[in-house]
């Protein structure tokens, strides 16, 4: 019996002591986990060389090379827009096939030192297809701005009724403003080119120095170029691309068909119409 007695004090003993374990447990604070430190950059970062823009060299320009390229050698006898055109579209064949081998980019893309100037062989290819193009729009717009498709209707309406009923009359059919803003003026300026009178002869003056430029574009891309011809290389190439861009300006039937190309590419609306 006295056995007894203890065996049941040792159970509701422990029971009391596991509770109040319990109980303190449940009352400790909760501990939260060790804030680690976050480092934190300070300075100013600066912008590595690497994703800096690449500075591309001015090739020097050769000036005699200039007035050769400008110079009216061959005088090319003109009559009329088929001649014209003829001879437009000879340069016209001797670019695309400098290009089939894959222009004056490729020139300089297969020499290792010309490769940081390749940038010089896309704007040879590009803006020389411009010059040509242009060319090839005044042959066609001597006596004014050659028309197409629904621009006709535009240039119609509008030295019929006048521009103010012109305008308001796409406003009344639901059209955009601005497009009819841009519609009106292309037709003004449709109206006054009627005006002119470009001789063939100048033309002919255009296209021959346009040749010379032409010329060299294809030998440039037939050079195989070594230590020596290198840097004569660039320079022409430098030489020929400043040219080009400025015949944009100081040739009058380039800088014509420039002008007006711009206007045309958003205004022939033949298939809108449709």
């Amino acid at each position: 019996m006295e056995r007894l007695k203890i065996i049941v004090y040792v159970v509701v003993a422990s029971i009391f002591i596991t509770g109040c374990e319990q109980e303190a447990a449940q009352e400790a604070p909760m501990q939260m986990p060790f804030k680690e430190n976050t480092w934190v950059r300070k300075e100013a970062i600066k912008k590595s060389e690497v994703f800096s823009p690449i500075q591309q060299e001015t090739l020097p320009i050769d000036d005699s090379l200039v007035k050769q390229l400008k110079t009216v050698s061959t005088p090319i006898e003109l009559n009329n827009e088929k001649e014209c055109l003829a001879q437009a579209s000879a340069l016209d064949q001797r670019r695309t096939k400098v290009q089939k081998r894959g222009g004056l980019w490729h020139a300089f893309e297969k020499v290792a030192e010309a490769k940081k100037y390749s940038d010089y062989g896309m704007q040879l290819d590009s803006q020389l297809n411009r010059m040509v193009f242009s060319l090839q729009y005044i042959c066609r717009a001597t006596k004014g701005i050659p028309l197409d498709g629904w621009s006709r209707t535009i240039v119609s309406q509008i030295e019929k009724d006048g521009k103010e009923k012109a305008y308001e009359y796409y406003i009344n059919l639901g059209r955009d403003r601005h497009d009819v803003e841009k519609w009106i003026s292309f037709g003004e300026m449709v109206i006054e080119s009627k005006k002119r009178n470009i001789s063939y002869e100048s033309v002919s003056k255009s296209i021959s120095r346009s040749a010379n430029m032409v010329s060299l574009y294809e030998e440039l891309s037939l050079k195989v170029l070594d230590e020596e011809s290198f840097k004569s290389f660039l320079t022409q190439a430098s030489t020929l691309l400043s040219v080009i861009k400025d015949s944009f300006v100081s040739d009058s039937n380039i800088a014509i068909s420039i002008k007006e190309e711009n206007f045309l590419s958003i205004h022939d609306l033949e298939a809108d119409s449709a």
